[in-house]
């Protein structure tokens, strides 16, 4: 019974707090020299509550500032249940630091805000929110093989496509609608708070990546095995990078948890994406 109970206090008040900090490489086809290196920090699934969430998020804030992004991806799910917890939540993230700004989208439990208050809030705090469109991202510091090119010269295709879905579960989930107009030639980052919305990408669509989180990775690792999490019983999108027919994914486990204050063998984490010349 001790070796359970010290389980179950392991499970709530230790490793909800062990953020991890995962580093990836992403090959992207016809990547632009000057964005090979490319920095995006990823924080999914805060869930904040003011019951002990102001100091862990505010060690988040300094964690991910201190790994130097180029740009904060921020796919949704800040508040758990109630809308009032928001303000607080993007007050703090507000500290967030990176060149080419904190970028958001809405996941399911957002959407207790309505569209106009979340642009609003982002608006506030200097939060880029999109939902079901792009911007034309032309990288404040452009890379150059050996270093950074100092003399801030921008090739026009030196830049790359962000675009944001709505929740699959709860809005509008429309690529087609978001990617409306881009131009062609860049790489496409896509925002999907849920990652299933690969399943609606279309050949004509490119998407080189998609950030994700929704699933917290499971939350639950028995024996380091991944829980079936979805529905539908699949285990394809659980956690980290998945290859599909149109694009790679990369499922963050999160740095919050579910009503179900709980993790085993699957700590929160903060993921660096950095983008490499592929194929």
């Amino acid at each position: 019974m001790k070796a359970l109970g010290g389980g179950i206090g392991y499970g709530v008040l230790v490793e909800p707090r062990l953020i991890e900090t995962t580093s990836i490489l992403v090959p992207v086809r016809d990547l632009p020299p000057e964005l090979d290196g490319y920095r995006i920090a990823l924080l999914s699934d805060i869930h904040y509550s003011f019951r002990g969430g102001r100091d862990f998020l505010r060690s988040i804030v300094r964690k991910t500032n201190a790994l130097d992004p180029d740009m904060v991806a921020l796919p949704g799910d800040f508040i758990a249940r109630k809308p009032r917890h928001l303000p607080r939540c993007f007050s703090i993230l507000s500290d967030l630091r990176a060149p080419d700004g904190c970028w958001v989208t809405r996941g399911n439990h957002d959407y207790r805000v309505p569209e106009r208050e979340m642009r609003a809030l982002s608006r506030e705090v200097g939060f880029h929110f999109l939902e079901n469109e792009h911007r034309v991202l032309r990288p404040a510091r452009q890379r150059l093989r050996g270093g950074f090119n100092g003399n801030g010269a921008t090739h026009p295709k030196a830049s790359l496509v962000l675009a944001g879905v709505g929740d699959l579960w709860e809005g509008e989930c429309a690529p087609g609608k978001a990617l409306h107009g881009a131009p062609d030639g860049r790489p496409v980052v896509m925002l999907s708070h849920n990652p299933q919305a690969a399943e609606l990408l279309l050949e004509r669509h490119r998407v080189d990546l998609m950030l994700s989180g929704h699933t917290h990775g499971g939350q639950v690792r028995p024996l380091g095995r991944r829980l079936k999490v979805f529905s539908d019983g699949s285990a394809k999108y659980v956690s980290g990078l998945v290859e599909t027919s149109r694009a790679l994914v990369y499922i963050s486990r999160g740095v919050g948890t579910s009503a179900f204050h709980f993790r085993w063998n699957c700590r929160p984490e903060i993921a660096l994406i950095q983008l490499v010349p592929g194929e």
